[in-house]
């Protein structure tokens, strides 16, 4: 009886060991109880509104790594809200390590969803989705313009005298435009630039020499190549809030509005002050 005993121990004991390297993930692993804490807050995001929502995915962030494996998963929700706050949580979170996974959201059946992960990946420095913030900076909603214009500033070092609540839209027109040519210039596609300035009857000239901060950074490459051995880079969020994502299939934002008010509505958004052009 006791060597039948032992034995069946030492068979529990491989068996929990073979299911344990079958679930290895690269990111690091929390504990049961701090597991328990952060599905709960998963599980929460689709009854979220405004700061609770902004509140709850914040802590997400600061968690640091150990909530990846869950902001994963919820990439793959079937709720377009979790995605997309899945998605922007990623983006804070900054670690290169899941690029694939946000790339592979691009699929996403959602626009809001894509917006929002085409956001996390320029932060990341995958520059191919600049054109979709770009797009993103004609944007009804002055929260998805500011958000667009704040990961391509980040990207890019460039501004081109963007305002994302100017009320001029000839001149909102022409600093989209200078964004515009400089994708052109970066990628080759000239008729990303060319399409949008005769669609408006915008005048090249005037959007080229215009609008250019005084420091500029190197703009890494389009598809960054990381090597097997490289280590992730993972930068711990700041504190200071930003505008939450804009997540809704049924026409309503990440907060459940529906009217057209701000996707913040509740969370006062300070937008970077403008550089001032060279003299």
């Amino acid at each position: 009886m006791r060597i039948a005993a032992f034995g069946a121990t030492l068979l529990l004991a491989f068996a929990a060991c073979s299911t344990t390297g079958s679930d290895e993930s690269p990111f690091q692993q929390p504990n049961s109880i701090m597991a328990g804490e952060i599905d709960r807050r998963m599980e929460q995001i689709p009854f979220q509104h405004r700061e609770e929502l902004l509140e709850n995915l914040l802590w997400l962030a600061q968690t640091g790594e150990q909530t990846i494996p869950a902001l994963l998963q919820g990439l793959r929700s079937d709720s377009a809200k979790v995605r997309s706050s899945a998605a922007w949580v990623l983006g804070r979170l900054r670690d290169h390590r899941t690029i694939p996974n946000l790339q592979a959201a691009m699929r996403d059946s959602d626009s809001t969803v894509r917006m929002e992960v085409a956001r996390s990946l320029v932060l990341l420095g995958d520059l191919t989705w600049c054109p979709n913030l770009i797009e993103g900076l004609d944007s009804e909603k002055k929260e998805v313009r500011y958000m667009c214009h704040e990961a391509l500033k980040s990207a890019s070092g460039h501004d081109f005298g963007y305002d994302h609540l100017n009320q001029d839209q000839t001149q909102l027109r022409l600093s989209v435009l200078r964004w515009r040519q400089w994708w052109g210039e970066y990628s080759g596609d000239t008729f990303f630039a060319q399409g949008y300035q005769q669609k408006y009857n915008l005048d090249a000239a005037m959007a080229a020499p215009m609008g250019e901060s005084n420091t500029m950074v190197p703009v890494p490459p389009m598809n960054p190549v990381m090597s097997e051995d490289a280590q992730p880079n993972v930068q711990q969020p700041q504190s200071d809030a930003e505008p939450m994502p804009n997540a809704g299939t049924d026409g309503s934002d990440a907060n459940g509005s529906t009217d057209g008010s701000d996707a913040n509505d509740g969370v006062e958004v300070t937008p970077a002050p403008q550089p001032q052009p060279q003299r």
